[in-house]
């Protein structure tokens, strides 16, 4: 998360929301990994992620996720970036980052009860 937070505060907005789903996702394919010792997929589907790694998810926590996939897929491909670009402002990014932050501190103290 680190790493987003600081795109952020260089005003790469778009990139810090991108940074902040790869963040999410290396956790939990780090989860993956830890629960089956077996190489975690080659997706980037925050939902299809956290289902193989066991983490029960309320229905607005789904749906975030939803959301924050949104977040790789058009900071990823070109034909998509500059759309994604403008779209991106200041307040909308640091309202999601503060999102993303906190899921990802939610998602570590499951870990820790587990």
């Amino acid at each position: 998360m680190r790493l987003a937070n600081d795109v952020f505060s260089k005003k790469y907005y778009d990139h810090a929301l991108f940074c902040g789903h790869l963040a999410l996702e290396k956790y939990l394919k780090s989860r993956i990994v830890k629960i089956t010792d077996k190489h975690a997929p080659h997706s980037h589907d925050l939902l299809y992620l956290a289902g193989l790694a066991k983490i029960e998810l309320e229905t607005e926590q789904q749906e975030f996720l939803a959301t924050v996939n949104k977040f790789n897929i058009e900071g990823r491909y070109p034909e998509e970036k500059l759309e994604f670009h403008q779209e991106i402002t200041q307040k909308y990014a640091a309202e999601w980052l503060k999102k993303i932050n906190a899921f990802y501190l939610w998602l570590s103290k499951q870990q820790e009860k587990n």
